[in-house]
């Protein structure tokens, strides 16, 4: 599957309200001092389609926050099976890691991942491939059960 341009998806404040990529990137550059950055991707099988949701939060501990979004559909032909789907979640939100990186000068981004590590869970199989690869690009990653921007948040506009 060819890759999810997250630059050029439709994204929306947490009030649904169309607004550009670089709002987002001017609103993560206002508050960087503050506030801690949270990307997160999640996805679900809806008939024949994958529906990816993307976010971005922007978080000031004990005060609250805000957060973006945007939606993805893709064919469902093109991810086959959940392994494929999770490392392409981690894939799109390293991505938008990447960008609001290039673009801002923030201490720690905080990417979530929707995989439990526990080996009970089916997840669990591309926890170490899937953690890696967030770690190796330089972010700190969380996972279940607390990566509220991928189970909670993405999770929300995935279905």
């Amino acid at each position: 599957m060819k890759n999810v341009d997250v630059s050029n998806l439709t994204w929306c404040n947490a009030g649904s309200k169309v607004v550009d990529l670089s709002e987002i990137i001017g609103f993560v550059e206002k508050n960087k001092k503050l506030a801690e950055i949270h990307v997160g991707c999640d996805s679900h099988y809806i008939k024949d389609r994958c529906i990816f949701a993307v976010v971005v939060a922007v978080y000031e501990p004990r005060k609250g926050g805000t957060y973006f979004f945007a939606r993805k559909k893709v064919d469902r032909k093109l991810i086959p099976n959940m392994k494929m789907r999770l490392l392409k979640e981690a894939e799109i939100a390293i991505e938008l890691a990447n960008i609001i990186n290039t673009s801002v000068d923030l201490k720690k981004t905080y990417v979530h991942l929707d995989i439990n590590p526990d080996k009970r869970f089916k997840s669990s199989q591309v926890f170490t491939s899937a953690t890696s690869w967030v770690k190796s690009q330089g972010y700190d990653c969380i996972v279940k059960p607390d990566s509220w921007a991928s189970s909670w948040l993405a999770d929300a506009y995935a279905k």
